[in-house]
């Protein structure tokens, strides 16, 4: 991969603070990594427990019977003050406090591809620091912030264990004035250089523990909603579709295969989310009565020719 010129453009972003993007040369040995579209974190989400109801329609609640207590998210305390890489190796973002208490972001640099000049690496260093966090709910028992006081590049993250998962809604962002395309989807997590051989094992052996916790909780959960179709066969594809959208964020992940790092962290959040739904009921999302509505009809009319 050629390297792009030695040279810097500043731009202002259209906040209340000026964010300056200076565009610098990417190291030789630098490795871009551009995950494609990833898709948010898993389907599902829960809300406050509420009552078995015979006919669920879009945005009902499956059962939550209980009692359940709700698993703890991770705290912000395991990524404040570490750097975390996109992929392990690529976009860089750092962590800090604000003297309120509030977490916010005290350093961002990312990785792409020129605009200009497809194949050639840029690196956009945002000044400008820091970067204001909002909270939102994640629907998932994970603490979630949106990342809005960056509007070249705007972002959802969910906190992990010393980790979060950046949704972007599968589109790279185009920072015109620097004349870089980066697509910040994905893990940031522990950077390639930190990954200590002699725990390789024990974090396979972490990930296997916690595998076993997720059947278990989707064996629950299945079990609670058995007499619920609709709610049931939510369950069921939502957790035959995470083991495929775990595989296509983490296959780029640096020493995924010996150390199953990012599948580790993603499977964890897994249980949280599983837990979640165990403690407050399933919710449907928008819609989805209606598409399996529309599906068994087509279906039966599909049957009658």
């Amino acid at each position: 991969m050629s390297i792009a010129p030695s040279w810097t453009i500043i731009s202002r972003a259209a906040t209340a603070a000026a964010l300056f993007c200076a565009v610098v040369p990417a190291p030789a040995s630098a490795q871009l990594a551009l995950p494609g579209a990833v898709a948010p974190t898993p389907e599902g989400t829960i809300a406050s427990p509420a009552r078995p109801k015979k006919k669920l329609s879009s945005g009902g609640m499956g059962s939550a019977r209980g009692p359940v207590v709700m698993p703890k998210a991770p705290s912000e305390d395991t990524i404040v003050g570490k750097t975390l890489k996109l992929d392990g190796n690529a976009s860089a973002i750092e962590f800090s406090r604000a003297a309120s208490g509030e977490l916010q972001v005290a350093k961002l640099s990312l990785s792409g591809d020129r605009l200009s000049r497809s194949g050639e690496e840029c690196r956009v260093e945002v000044a400008g620091m820091p970067l204001k966090l909002t909270a939102s709910d994640s629907g998932a028992g994970l603490r979630r912030y949106q990342v809005a006081s960056f509007p070249a590049c705007p972002f959802t993250l969910d906190v992990l264990d010393g980790a979060v998962l950046v949704t972007n809604d599968g589109k790279a962002c185009e920072i015109k004035e620097a004349d870089c395309r980066s697509d910040p989807s994905g893990l940031w997590g522990m950077p390639e250089n930190e990954f200590d051989p002699a725990k390789a094992e024990e974090m396979l052996g972490s990930r296997a523990k916690v595998e076993k916790s997720v059947r278990s909780d989707f064996k629950a959960l299945y079990d609670r909603n058995s007499k619920d179709q609709l709610v049931r066969s939510f369950v069921v594809k939502e957790q035959a579709g995470f083991s495929s959208w775990r595989e296509e964020v983490c296959r780029t992940y640096a020493k995924e295969s010996d150390f199953g790092y990012c599948a580790l962290r993603l499977t964890e959040a897994r249980v949280i989310a599983l837990g979640a739904q165990l403690a407050g009921g399933v919710k449907l999302p928008e819609g989805y009565a209606e598409m399996v509505a529309a599906e068994e009809a087509a279906a039966k009319a599909k049957g009658r020719k």
